[in-house]
């Protein structure tokens, strides 16, 4: 990778105290109350997200916000998207860090109704092996951020595709747990079809047009449009694999790139990666972590993410009904942050 590669700059521009400075940024950036308050409650319930991660995404959620949001809904979309990411958070918990799947079945039904229906049922209420309280929560989260997104001039317009979207989050959660259970049944290539969803990005976007006061007329770009969401998707799933691969790594899953890749090409082995998730050893961990630095896997990802950053920039200028060079801009940031925030969250 060249020194005018994007990554390349980016990585050096948080080396040393830039990347202390940024994490201070997010440490002392203050929630809204309205997303504070589920957060206190989600932490009340055993909740083990750092409230670092929930600064982390309110901070950044204006930087991959597309520019034909208006200044005076900028700050309700950033606490809507975080709310999106604190309900998605709490299913992935769930499967992955609980192993509940019959809780996670009963809220993931909220999302599969949608609308109306949504609103009148009661996730697991007849089924004993539920967690009620945990669920009760779940659902105050989705029609919280329901009723908030109503609002929206654009909301009738967009939800079918914004439920659309979230339902591919939920099976990227599901795709990501069956690499955990089972390391030796995940690929790269299943990893970045499916699990690359859970980023939301595109549901991110959706929350965008919903809040446009004028909505781009997108009409024969529409498709261009969703694909070049879908490769900042990529991108930040890229970012997000480089800042949280070593703490997965520890906890035995196998969801990460840098994990599936060092498993493909034998720099770990299934069963050592089942051993350090069943109790990991502090030694055996930190060699693990040497041997795939060794192998710079991280500097193929960021390469990877190059690549990807070019067919957005281009795919944004074959755009003509929005100037989408903000959003790739801040694609850049998004990065920035990962890569500043490595190891914590």
């Amino acid at each position: 990778m060249s020194l005018g590669d994007p990554a390349a700059r980016i990585r050096r521009s948080v080396d040393g105290d830039a990347s202390a400075a940024l994490r201070r940024s997010v440490r002392d950036h203050d929630l809204p109350a309205a997303l504070l308050e589920l957060v206190e409650e989600y932490e009340s319930l055993g909740g083990e997200r750092s409230r670092f991660l929930w600064r982390w995404i309110h901070r950044l959620a204006p930087r991959n916000a597309m520019p034909f949001v208006p200044d005076d809904h900028a700050a309700t979309v950033a606490t809507d998207k975080t709310i999106l990411v604190l309900f998605i958070t709490l299913l992935d918990d769930l499967v992955e860090r609980r192993g509940d799947y019959r809780t996670f079945d009963a809220i993931a039904g909220l999302v599969r109704l949608g609308g109306a229906d949504a609103e009148s049922t009661v996730p697991g209420a007849a089924d004993p092996g539920v967690d009620e309280e945990y669920a009760a929560f779940a659902a105050r989260v989705w029609r919280r951020l329901d009723d908030r997104l109503r609002r929206a001039a654009g909301h009738d317009r967009y939800a079918p595709l914004y439920r659309f979207d979230v339902r591919q989050v939920l099976a990227a959660i599901e795709y990501s747990t069956l690499a955990i259970d089972r390391p030796e049944l995940a690929t790269g290539s299943d990893l970045r079809r499916y699990e690359t969803h859970n980023m939301g990005v595109c549901a991110f976007a959706d929350v965008d047009l919903m809040y446009a006061d004028a909505a781009p007329d997108l009409g024969g770009e529409l498709s261009t449009f969703r694909s070049a969401v879908h490769t900042a998707g990529r991108m930040a799933r890229i970012g997000n694999w480089l800042s949280t691969w070593e703490r997965e790594l520890r906890e035995g899953d196998a969801s990460s790139g840098v994990v599936v890749a060092a498993l493909e090409r034998g720099i770990l082995d299934p069963g050592e990666l089942s051993d350090l998730g069943a109790g990991p050893d502090d030694g055996e961990a930190a060699r693990a972590v040497e041997r795939i630095e060794a192998h710079g896997l991280d500097t193929e990802l960021l390469a990877e993410w190059n690549d990807h950053h070019r067919r957005l920039a281009e795919a944004a200028g074959r755009i003509e009904a929005v100037d989408l060079g903000p959003f790739v801009e801040g694609t850049e940031d998004v990065l920035r942050y990962h890569l500043a925030s490595r190891g914590f969250k």
